[in-house]
């Protein structure tokens, strides 16, 4: 048997929907690496497809879910549960991103997960330095179509993670998208804005240091074409030679570009503003030289697909940072998640939950239930639903962060629908029987003590759950009995019903 055989169920597919492009990336797993089999990327510029209030226009919503429907040929014969589509700057800021991710969903199969630019930060830097085996310390800068990512790490691990909302669509369509013909005026005023919007970020970056920098994605790869194209370097970005780039583009006009054969036509429209985007970070860094790497946030997220233990890792962390930041009560957390483990093993089969996905979920939500009690008691699990929502956690979507607050908000007292209402019918059951689990386990554990709780006998339909309880078990614990008679009522608002029995002995 050949070990380097990628078989289709060891495939991975990542979908980047980035601001200018749509990119998608197809690796495989052998028995020591991953390997890179399939690219496909086509220029949707979304970034530039909002209207006046931020709405993505009728024409690019057609022109993406076109793109979209194209890669879901290639995705064929990929598990489902090995594919991946991330959304960056343009569908953070899109008003009217769900209408979009539903329409998608159609196409691919899969959820689009909106990350944020902290998350996009951390998967290009692991994209780029995946199979690196050293120690150095690295500067990576990733210039995309709606933002510009800054990452600082050494090897492997990122330490500094910064996104700022700056591109080259952004810049273009703000500096070079108008009647003024003088491209050296235009190129400063786009330089120097750029260096403004970098400026609170160099005191920590420089602090860091790095023993190289590397520039991924689109426009640092086509700068560096640019370059060779006229004859400037053989491979990599110096500071000296951007600027004579930039001077004799601003001389000569775009047809300089234009003329280069390895730049897309595609490209033309945004490589201005990319370059100045560009040239204003190895000012405000004092960047000597980049080299360019091929790999960027696709490839991060298909060693994210491909190495679970990476990215659980990642979460594991984020989510132990907010119980350290916030102060919650450890002891209580494990409590509560060891008994809504059990819960869960119990229906699971019956309710058709994942073993994998739903167990993460149920488990990161019982270890941060109180995160909101070091706000205040009164209301606590609203506090902690506006702290999850809003906090910045390695690893975790905003779907992700979206239904861990919902979680946390509902797992106490009335169970407000609201935070249900944009959710798809699928995951609405999901929600309700993890939300089901989640508030019978805080239930149990409401004295915080650590006596032993009793026997269950626990049986599942689709929407109902009987629950076996001792009765003199429930006569010595009448708080416990009384909760679980208030739950009754509570649980109905899911459309679950619970049951409470005294099995006979």
């Amino acid at each position: 048997m050949n070990d380097n055989e990628i078989k289709p169920e060891n495939t991975y597919a990542a979908i980047d929907l980035g601001s200018n492009s749509f990119h998608m990336a197809v690796a495989g797993a052998t028995s020591s690496h991953l390997q890179m089999i399939d690219k496909v990327r086509r220029p949707v510029r979304m970034g530039s497809g909002l209207d006046e209030n931020n709405n993505i226009t009728p024409t690019t919503m057609e022109r993406a879910l076109d793109c979209l429907a194209i890669f879901q040929q290639r995705l064929r014969g990929v598990p489902t549960d090995q594919i991946r589509a991330v959304g960056t700057n343009t569908l953070r800021r899109a008003r009217n991103a769900d209408e979009f991710n539903n329409a998608a969903h159609e196409i691919l199969g899969i959820p689009i997960e909106i990350i944020s630019g902290r998350e996009e930060a951390r998967l290009i830097y692991t994209g780029v330095t995946y199979g690196v085996r050293d120690d150095k310390k690295r500067l990576i800068i990733d210039i995309g179509g709606g933002s510009t990512e800054f990452i600082a790490g050494s090897g492997t691990q990122p330490q500094v993670m910064e996104s700022i909302n700056m591109g080259c669509v952004s810049s273009s369509h703000r500096w070079f998208n108008t009647k003024d013909s003088n491209l050296p005026k235009q190129f400063e005023k786009a330089i120097k804005q750029a260096q403004v919007e970098t400026r609170p970020l160099v005191r920590e970056y420089v602090k860091h240091g790095w023993d190289q920098c590397i520039g991924a994605s689109g426009t640092i790869k086509a700068a560096e074409r640019i370059l060779i194209g006229l004859g400037l370097t053989d491979s990599g970005i110096s500071c000296d030679h951007l600027e004579q780039a930039i001077k004799l583009i601003g001389k000569k006009g775009p047809e300089t570009i234009e003329k280069i054969p390895s730049i897309s036509n595609d490209r033309h429209a945004v490589i201005l503003g990319g370059l100045a985007v560009l040239m204003a970070c190895f000012r405000s860094l004092d960047i000597d030289f980049m080299s360019v790497s091929h790999s960027a946030l696709r490839e991060g997220v298909i060693v994210d697909l491909g190495g679970d233990t990476l990215n659980e890792h990642v979460r594991h962390n984020a989510v132990s940072e907010m119980q350290r930041r916030f102060q919650i009560d450890n002891d209580q957390a494990t409590r509560v998640s060891t008994t809504a483990q059990a819960l869960f093993n119990q229906v699971k089969k019956s309710w058709r939950l994942s073993n994998k996905t739903d167990t993460s979920t149920l488990r990161w939500a019982t270890e941060l239930h109180e995160v909101g009690l070091s706000v205040s008691h009164a209301q606590y699990h609203k506090h902690g639903d506006y702290l999850l929502r809003n906090a910045d956690m390695l690893g975790f979507s905003r779907k992700d962060q979206s239904i861990l607050a919902s979680l946390v908000r509902n797992h106490r007292r009335k169970i407000s629908l609201a935070a249900i209402s944009t959710m798809s019918t699928a995951d609405r059951q999901r929600y309700s029987y993890l939300l089901t689990v989640l508030r019978l386990a805080v239930l149990f554990h409401r004295t915080r003590g650590s006596s032993n709780l009793p026997d269950l006998d626990i049986h599942t339909t689709d929407s109902n759950i009987t629950l076996g309880i001792d009765a003199a078990w429930l006569d010595n614990n009448p708080l416990t009995d009384a909760d679980l008679q208030d739950e009754v009522k509570l649980l109905s608002a899911l459309n679950i019903k619970l049951l409470i029995t005294s099995p006979p002995l």
